[in-house]
């Protein structure tokens, strides 16, 4: 457009420099073409401004979306944690470090991993940014979170469909004063029941207690990274409901 303003401009103002030089024409060039090039004029700024509205308006609408999209990532990453989080209050802590772990572990019904899904599309601007590495470690907490989820669901199916129909068969009662050794319960799970069991309830606590923590550090990574990109706009932060103790 500035291409094509520059040289209309010119011939306007060639043509009429070189009448003024000859002294012919000199009503014509003012009726006909000063106003063709006030015309030109208003046609050039006013096209020009409207491309600058414009673009502004599409600047200030991808600022907006990006803005919604981060707080929107972090607020999703919250809600994950404090699913896992609350998990790992009611059912590991009150049994970490306890030999029978494997077994007091209630098992839950099964939980639906889809209910919390981060947006990756709408963070595809990060590509665009120093932070583009970002994206990456927000998939990868997508998949941690349900690689946690997975490992409670798998557990508790294998404790509810084997462990606990083996343990009622042979009599066992979980609340007995009688002491039972780790020998004498493998002894009546069989050694397949007995090492998948406590495999899994050990998978369970490693994936709870670090997909938490890693959560939370890619969360706090994102703040930072959007603020990096707009330092004026309010960015939420990751709130875990309770700290574990």
């Amino acid at each position: 457009m500035n291409k094509i303003f520059s040289i209309g401009t010119s011939f306007l103002l060639g043509v009429g420099a070189g009448w003024l030089i000859q002294g012919r024409h000199w009503d014509i060039f003012l009726t006909s073409y000063i106003p063709a090039l006030a015309t030109l004029l208003a046609a050039f700024f006013g096209a020009k401004y409207a491309f600058q509205f414009q673009n502004d308006k599409e600047l200030k609408s991808e600022k907006t979306n990006n803005i919604i999209a981060a707080n929107k990532a972090i607020f999703t990453m919250s809600r994950m944690a404090n699913s896992l989080y609350v998990y790992q209050r009611d059912f590991i802590n009150p049994l970490r470090n306890k030999e029978a772990a494997f077994l007091e572990l209630r098992p839950t019904l099964d939980i639906e991993k889809e209910l919390i899904k981060l947006d990756i599309e709408g963070l595809y601007f990060l590509l665009q940014t120093e932070n583009r590495n970002l994206l990456s470690e927000l998939i990868i907490e997508e998949e941690r979170y349900r690689a946690a989820i997975d490992a409670i669901n798998a557990r508790s199916k294998t404790h509810l469909q084997e462990v606990q129909p083996v343990l009622e068969e042979a009599g066992f009662i979980s609340n007995s004063t009688k002491m039972v050794t780790h020998d004498e319960i493998e002894k009546i799970l069989g050694n397949r029941i007995y090492t998948i069991i406590k495999q899994s309830t050990d998978d369970v606590i490693f994936h709870v207690d670090s997909t938490i923590e890693s959560l939370k550090q890619v969360a706090d990574k994102l703040k930072v990274g959007v603020k990096n990109v707009y330092p004026d706009e309010k960015i939420i932060s990751f709130v875990l409901s309770e700290q574990p103790k």
